[in-house]
């Protein structure tokens, strides 16, 4: 019995849901950006990772860091042909 639960568990990736301050504070990014209209909790934990490490330090700046931030969410998103791969 042991060795059937142990190999249950191997089979199974192990994942945790990014937590709910991260998907708060990349929501609001996304907001300032005007991606209003996406729901960061329906993102997967792949997307929140990649939108909060973009979106720090300067990016939210007005202007070219601004522009750069918003075609980089459009690619996390996958709006614009290019999507993350598993």
């Amino acid at each position: 019995m042991a060795l059937a639960i142990a190999g249950l568990l191997i089979a199974a990736p192990v994942t945790a849901a990014p937590n709910a301050q991260l998907v708060q504070s990349v929501q609001t990014r996304l907001n300032t950006l005007g991606f209003g209209a996406v729901d960061a909790g329906s993102l997967t934990t792949r997307q929140i990772a990649a939108l909060h490490m973009q979106l720090q330090g300067g990016t939210m700046e007005f202007g070219i860091p601004q522009m750069d931030a918003r075609q980089k969410v459009r690619v996390i998103l996958g709006w614009d042909g290019y999507t993350l791969r598993d």
